[in-house]
């Protein structure tokens, strides 16, 4: 598969490895798709402006573009494929009796973070 339009990419993005991206379908099967970058940066939010301004697609988390998508600014592409999830994670020191400060931090996190993220949950705006 090999994209019809110029991509803005980002480095070392997991599953991403120069000019290809691994998308998976519905039924999890990966496929490799070939793009022609026409821009490189290693910041999300310049990506992001690219996109707004008609440079070409991105592959950006919904917590940078999830307004642009609800507002119509960006629409999503081949719905039915998915990019990989991306892992938060909690690092800290390996101690036998763990801070009550970092415990309280690192369930804070699993619980926000577990299922659908906070920044793709609908909005209780009226």
């Amino acid at each position: 598969m090999t994209a019809t339009y110029s991509s803005l990419c980002l480095p070392g993005r997991p599953s991403v490895t120069g000019d290809e991206w691994q998308l998976s379908d519905d039924s999890g099967k990966p496929h490799l798709v070939k793009v022609t970058c026409a821009m490189h940066t290693n910041n999300g939010d310049t990506a992001r402006a690219a996109a707004l301004a008609g440079r070409g697609i991105v592959w950006q988390p919904t917590f940078l573009i999830g307004e642009d998508l609800r507002e119509g600014r960006l629409v999503p592409l081949l719905p039915g494929y998915h990019l990989p999830d991306i892992d938060v994670l909690a690092v800290y020191p390996s101690r036998r009796h763990l801070s009550a400060k970092v415990r309280v931090m690192v369930d804070f996190l699993a619980h926000a973070f577990k299922g659908t993220p906070p920044w793709d949950r609908p909005s209780n705006k009226a």
